[in-house]
């Protein structure tokens, strides 16, 4: 018989074992998934990406924070 406490052991082991693929480079979280090991240190400055804003206008965020401090928020502002 399956109990409660198996199948939460199964799945524990399940999740730990796709993190650690992950972790490793064996897996991506998603097609969307670009990350490259060590392209970015701490201390550096953000790449300059331009994304679409909120009113559908591309925006340089280079261009942004060469006139003052950025704060991106990503999430809901409800």
């Amino acid at each position: 018989m399956i109990t409660a406490g198996m199948t939460l052991a199964a799945a524990a082991l399940g999740a730990g074992t796709y993190m650690f693929a992950v972790r490793q480079g064996w897996l991506r979280y998603n097609k969307y998934d670009r990350r490259e090991e060590g392209s970015i240190r701490v201390g550096d400055y953000a790449p300059s990406l331009a994304l679409v804003g909120y009113d559908g206008v591309p925006v340089k965020l280079g261009r942004l924070w060469a006139e003052r401090p950025l704060v991106l928020v990503f999430g809901s502002c409800t």
